[in-house]
């Protein structure tokens, strides 16, 4: 699970066996994305395109007059 969906599900506790080392030395580390995250969306190793930014910012507004959302 992204650390993302776990602060925004307000999750109280994370529990895990293996820190990220070991985790490493197995073949799953995560550092790339975080260089990836750092270029130019047209320089990423996966394709980033926005599309109908309308329709992104009718939800937006939804959620911005939603009389009872819950503060992120």
């Amino acid at each position: 699970m992204c650390m993302s969906a776990i602060y925004w599900s307000r999750i109280d506790s994370v529990y895990f066996g293996s820190d990220l080392e070991a985790t490493r030395k197995i073949g799953f580390d995560d550092a790339f994305q975080y260089e990836d995250f750092q270029k130019p969306l047209d320089e990423r190793k996966i394709r980033i395109e926005q599309i109908y930014p309308e329709l992104g910012a009718q939800a937006y507004a939804a959620w911005t007059d939603k009389p009872n959302r819950h503060p992120y």
